[in-house]
């Protein structure tokens, strides 16, 4: 197998970076095809606060179950110095996104797909409409069970 990262992870765009205003999903992808898997949010404007949920379901886009996930922030705003250095890991099932927290970091999610409810290997990320202006892209990295020069894909 290759030293290079593109052929050992899966690397899934799922929102593009631009304004989303109030309330958006992320396209959903297939985490039973993989083993392991981290959300990375890259957050510019927030105003108001948010709800951040990852949801899993039966078939891409269905939202049955609420998981809870691992999380750690950026120890500092984006391109300053420990931007690229992370606090703590913390969990949660519904994860609240005040700007004074998130505007201008990044968040990282990360789970196992076994952590996934049985049955609903599909996998959303939620953000509610209580923040009427949120600027974020999410980009998922993931392991997958098999290595391959080019991974299964895991979108639809």
């Amino acid at each position: 197998m290759s030293n290079m990262l593109s052929e050992n992870m899966n690397i899934v765009h799922l929102l593009e970076a631009q304004d989303h205003n109030a309330g958006v999903d992320c396209d959903s992808f297939h985490a039973g095809r993989v083993s392991h898997f981290a959300i990375i949010l890259s957050f510019g404007e927030l105003t108001g606060d948010a709800v951040l949920t990852v949801e899993s379901g039966a078939t891409a886009g269905t939202k049955t179950t609420a998981e809870t996930f691992r999380y750690r922030t950026a120890d500092a705003v984006l391109k300053t110095a420990t931007g690229d250095t992370y606090g703590d890991w913390a969990t949660s099932a519904s994860l609240t996104l005040t700007a004074a927290t998130y505007e201008d970091k990044t968040l990282i999610l990360e789970m196992d797909s076994d952590e996934l409810t049985d049955g609903q290997p599909w996998v959303t990320v939620a953000l509610s409409s209580a923040a009427s202006e949120i600027f974020v892209a999410v980009i998922a990295v993931c392991t997958p069970r098999f290595g391959a020069h080019d991974p299964l894909t895991l979108i639809s």
